[in-house]
Parts: C-alpha cells; sequence; structure tokens
C-alpha cells in the first residue's frame, strides 16, 4: 500500500469526502484510474490518494517520483452527507477503503459528531503511524488495542482488524469487529449512522449487518471506472427503485449511495416479454 501526495490546488479547494480522482497512469494506456481522495489541504493545494498496487496502472504509478506530472481530472463523484442529529458515526473500511472515510472522519469531528473508525487490514505492516489505543471503545475485545496515531490525536476512535492473528488488532472480519461494537454499544448515547468502504465481500456482509441492526448509512463503491463522467455508463451497478430496480452509474450518482439502496445480486430477467422472432421488443 502507498500514499501519494499531489500538487493540485483546484482539486484541495473543491474536494469533499467521498469524491475522487481520474489519473493518467502511463502513457501506453488508453483509460485513466480511479482513486478515492484521502485528504486536502486547500491552503497549499495538496491532495492524497492511498493504493495498492494490482495491476499495471498502479504498477507505473510505483514509480513515479517527486516531480513527475501525471493527468488528473477531478474532483468527480457524489459525497458522503452528515448524519442526521444526535447520531454517532462508525466508520467501516477494508484495505484501502479507508482513503475516503479517513477524509470522511476528520470533516465529521471537526463538526462535533463522534467518529469511530474500523480498518480491516491484511497488510504484512501497517502504512501509517500507530499508537496504543487510549480512547475506550465497549465491545471491541482486543488486547491492548492498536489506533491510527493521527486519529487519537483527534479523539477519533480507531481500531484494527485482520484475519491474521496480530498483536494489538481484533483477530477476524472487520465486520465481526463492527458486530461487537454495537453489542458493546447498545443503548449509548444517540444511534449509530454507518459509513462503508471497501471490498465488495466486506461492505455486504457490513449492509447485512446494518438490516439486521435497522441501521441507515452510505456507501462509497470500489469499482473500475473508464471515463469518470458518465459517458460511457462502464460503471453502471444495480440499486433498488420503488418496487423495482434500476442501474445507476457509480462515477456521477455515486460513488457514495445509500448503504440500503445497492442491490447486490440482479434479480432474474422474466423473458417473456423479450425479443421474440418476428418481432421488433426486447428486454433491454
Amino acid at each position: 500500500m502507498h500514499g501519494l501526495t499531489l500538487d493540485a490546488p483546484a482539486i484541495a479547494r473543491q474536494a469533499r469526502p467521498g469524491q475522487f480522482l481520474q489519473m493518467d497512469c502511463h502513457p501506453s494506456l488508453t483509460l485513466p484510474r480511479p482513486f478515492s481522495i484521502m485528504n486536502t489541504d486547500p491552503e497549499t493545494g495538496m491532495v492524497e490518494v492511498f493504493y495498492k498496487v494490482v495491476g499495471v496502472g498502479t504498477g507505473y504509478m510505483e514509480q513515479w517520483r517527486p516531480g513527475d506530472q501525471p493527468w488528473v481530472l477531478g474532483p468527480l463523484g457524489s459525497s458522503f452527507t452528515e448524519p442526521p442529529e444526535g447520531c454517532r458515526a462508525v466508520l467501516v473500511a477494508g484495505g484501502v477503503g479507508l482513503a475516503p472515510l479517513r477524509f470522511w472522519a476528520d470533516r465529521l469531528r471537526q463538526r462535533g459528531i463522534g467518529v469511530t473508525l474500523l480498518w480491516g487490514l491484511e497488510a504484512e505492516t501497517v502504512p501509517f503511524a500507530t499508537v496504543p489505543a487510549r480512547i475506550g471503545l465497549p465491545g471491541g475485545v482486543i488486547e491492548s488495542p492498536l489506533a491510527l496515531a493521527r486519529e487519537e490525536q483527534r479523539g477519533i476512535v480507531t481500531r484494527l482488524a485482520s484475519i491474521t492473528k496480530k498483536p494489538g488488532f481484533f483477530h477476524g472480519w472487520v465486520s465481526d469487529l463492527l458486530h461487537q461494537v454495537l453489542e458493546g454499544t447498545r443503548g449509548a448515547d444517540g444511534p449509530v449512522h454507518l459509513y462503508v468502504c471497501g471490498p465488495t465481500a466486506m461492505m455486504v456482509a457490513v449492509t447485512e449487518l446494518a438490516k439486521q441492526w435497522k441501521l441507515k448509512g452510505e456507501i462509497s463503491l470500489e469499482g473500475t471506472m473508464a471515463c469518470g463522467f458518465g459517458g460511457c455508463a462502464g460503471c453502471a451497478v444495480p440499486v433498488y427503485h420503488g418496487d423495482d430496480w434500476r442501474f445507476v452509474r457509480s462515477c456521477t450518482e455515486g460513488p457514495v449511495l445509500p448503504l440500503d439502496q445497492i442491490l447486490w445480486h440482479i434479480p432474474e430477467v422474466n423473458t417473456n416479454s423479450c425479443n421474440k422472432e418476428g418481432e421488433r421488443r426486447s428486454c433491454l
């Protein structure tokens, strides 16, 4: 996992948590790659992203050096919205899904909202400074828990989870940690409002947990985007639409969408009215 700092004053002034950038990783590649914004500083013009090398594009990025000037488009997409008044924010991240939630945690704390950030991480080392956790978290059964140092300083509760047993980590999926936290804070002041970003399997697990606990929230989708501004419809995702469902483009209507709106499994299409020989009807 790698952090990247860009000198992009216009983006830094406009970006909101949950939005993303499109970056041209190399002249030999046809399409740019999307990256969530992890932090900005409007005064210095700094924009931070957080990425993992998973293919050719990010492999080229790993070779970038100070002074390189990649083509960058942004900020793009929708952003998170504040929880209802009186709610506590619980943010659940998996892997590089930490990026938009770290940005959002800072903004929420600045507005006086209580924030808990849970991060599922399978990397061998934590790519950010950690400290022994000082802020209590009922329900998080972790021996000598670690916290992210920057967040700890800012009064944001953080806990780490991994399916590999590691000192200071919750041993299990981050969704299991969320379950324990919800159990431990049952009856605490204010209802919980969820914010989620990470691998699809993790987001599905958290969505199911949200249904069990009758929780609302928002989810930031991770996925491949070709154009990034709605022209190609290559990033379409199914969502509930009343009693039916429809597709929305995750680069424009998303990537941030209501947690209970995502349709993770597309229903079977009724083919009774689809194309038949000699007719001009279509399911499309």
